[in-house]
């Protein structure tokens, strides 16, 4: 078990650098959740699994069905299924992880630190060579660090682990979102909405952290505090991070400007053709709501939507970035409902988790929802193999911080 453990701690330190490191840590944490699951259930005998888990075993496998049935109807590819297999498949091995007794809390301590080296890592690696050179397409590799700043933020802050390894993954995770800023993927950008959301929150919205900042701080102490974190944002205002997101955000608005005059003609920049997309998505959609088009259809759609805006940057587009459209292009209501499971099966385990006072997994599962939600408005996330490895994983690492004993829940 060790070994196995050993092995996911290595593949989480490279997984900013190598799609094959995120692809060998999703192959060995559901392994061992299945083999864990089904020995649990030859052993026990019993379901012994948390009412949060059958929602999102549901969903995932409703989601898997739906998508499965309308692939058979129109003879679409199968390699497109493997992001909701992956899914279904982490889902089952989140059983066998809650299942796993005694829980060892060293095992996510040392998972942590990974992805917190990981983030350095990553940042250090696209800052220095651009998006150009990253292991994956930047976008599912935006988005999978910006699920690890999500993680890391929720042990950070609502876990009763050591203050130095809390303050360890914080920054982790600020590393984490820095890294995504820098790869320029403007879909990811919303993590930063995110942790300010949260932080704010967290000191100025909840009684116990003001008393404790009250009782424990001196007025000295927080105009000190105040006075390093102002300075580290004029340093950070200096970066390259810092102009490579301020100058994204200034092509993404002067690419909307040309498109609010006309579509067509903004269609051949990076958000002028997301526009034009969306447009004629929902004319397609009028067509086939039910069914949808299939694959070849939306290829086909494309190709015919390239040719009336004379575009270049769609005809080299093989979907309408935006996974919902997309979903319902393909395979109509049905395409759309399975998207719309994981979306509704999140929800739902972040009410029942915290209910149950489970805040480390509650806010986990928050912020990976959060960023899987708002990422998909301008991506189809399930086209790359990064990302939903990524998104199985950190679901699975989140639900299984609910196992923390309740003297260690915050």
């Amino acid at each position: 078990m060790l070994i196995v453990y050993g092995l996911i701690t290595s593949a989480f330190v490279f997984s900013s650098l190598s799609t094959k490191a995120m692809g060998l840590a999703w192959i060995l944490i559901t392994g061992l959740g299945v083999f864990a699951g089904s020995n649990h259930l030859r052993t026990a005998h019993k379901n012994t699994a948390p009412s949060w888990l059958h929602v999102w075993l549901l969903c995932t496998g409703l989601a898997l069905v739906f998508k499965v049935g309308l692939t058979a109807y129109w003879s679409d590819p199968w390699g497109e299924r493997h992001g909701e297999l992956r899914l279904f498949l982490g889902a089952l091995a989140v059983y066998g992880l809650l299942c796993m007794q005694p829980f060892n809390q060293k095992v996510l301590v040392h998972f942590a630190h990974a992805l917190s080296l990981s983030s350095v890592l990553g940042l250090f690696w696209v800052t220095w060579h651009d998006r150009g050179a990253l292991p994956t397409h930047h976008i599912p590799w935006a988005g999978s660090l910006a699920m690890v700043s999500a993680f890391l933020l929720a042990l950070s802050l609502k876990s009763d682990f050591s203050l130095g390894c809390r303050r360890l993954w914080f920054l982790g995770g600020l590393f984490a979102v820095m890294a995504v800023l820098a790869s320029q993927t403007r879909g990811a950008y919303a993590i930063v909405f995110w942790w300010l959301g949260v932080c704010v929150h967290h000191v100025f919205v909840r009684p116990s952290v003001l008393a404790s900042l009250k009782g424990r701080t001196q007025p000295t102490n927080i105009f000190v505090s105040g006075m390093v974190l102002f300075m580290a944002l004029l340093v950070f205002a200096q970066t390259a991070v810092f102009e490579r997101a301020s100058q994204s955000l200034h092509d993404a608005a002067q690419e909307i400007s040309v498109s609010q005059q006309s579509t067509a003609q903004g269609s051949n920049s990076s958000v002028g053709a997301r526009i034009y997309m969306w447009q004629q998505s929902l004319a397609a959609i009028a067509e086939s709501p039910w069914i949808g088009h299939g694959h070849d259809g939306r290829r086909q759609l494309l190709e015919d939507w390239a040719v009336a805006a004379d575009s270049q940057e769609i005809k080299r587009l093989g979907h309408v970035h935006n996974e919902f459209l997309h979903q319902w292009i393909d395979h109509g209501l049905w395409g759309l409902s399975s998207q719309l499971l994981y979306l509704l099966g999140l929800v739902l385990m972040v009410w029942r988790l915290q209910r149950k006072n489970l805040g480390p997994a509650a806010l986990a599962v928050a912020g990976i929802t959060f960023v899987h939600l708002t990422s998909s408005m301008t991506n189809v996330n399930f086209a790359h193999n990064h990302y939903t490895a990524s998104l199985s994983i950190f679901v699975s690492l989140s639900l299984w911080l609910s196992q923390l004993p309740p003297k260690q829940a915050a």
